[in-house]
């Protein structure tokens, strides 16, 4: 039996055909090589201060701070700089990741009046009251990969950079921000 694969396969060659899977690359079997893709990890949910605040008082004064005033509050996006259309793609993978969607900014105008007591803090002179908005921060990576010809992974972080992106939903409270 030897001997016939072994005839088919030189009368094949020498007359010119190729043989099925003979030249086929090792790594056919194996997921598609190479590829890109984005990574979000280290995820948490923090309060970021918008554009809305009041003045700042001494935090020893006592009494109240507050905000009186129909405007609009807005935040934006902070760690893409410089990623072009890969930022839209990283926030993509982040509202999938966070299953909420964040994106490169949030603005809401609404009449707004809030006061609360001004607190003193260790180490701080000054209190305002602000507005802060829900966001996520996490840390996105783009990396490259490929499979060799043992089907062994292999993986190249291209970049990496700490991401904090508003929601979309109108997700905001009043608090004080010291300094």
């Amino acid at each position: 039996m030897r001997k016939l694969v072994s005839s088919t396969i030189i009368s094949t060659l020498l007359a010119g055909g190729v043989v099925a899977g003979a030249a086929a690359p090792a790594s056919a079997g194996c997921a598609p090589s190479p590829g890109t893709g984005y990574r979000i990890t280290n995820k948490s949910t923090v309060s970021e201060p918008t554009s809305l605040h009041s003045q700042w008082v001494y935090d020893n004064s006592g009494g109240t701070v507050g905000y009186n005033d129909t405007s609009t509050a807005s935040i934006s996006v902070s760690g893409t700089a410089g990623l072009g259309t890969e930022a839209g793609v990283l926030l993509a993978k982040a509202s999938t990741s966070f299953s909420v969607t964040v994106g490169g900014s949030w603005t809401w105008t609404d009449s707004w009046t809030y006061t609360l007591p001004v607190k003193n803090k260790a180490g701080k002179t000054k209190v305002r009251l602000t507005l802060f908005h829900e966001s996520k921060k996490f840390k996105g990576t783009k990396y490259s990969y490929y499979y060799d010809g043992h089907c062994n992974y292999h993986e190249k972080t291209l970049w990496s950079r700490w991401v904090t992106a508003p929601v979309k939903k109108n997700n905001s409270v009043w608090g004080l921000e010291w300094a």
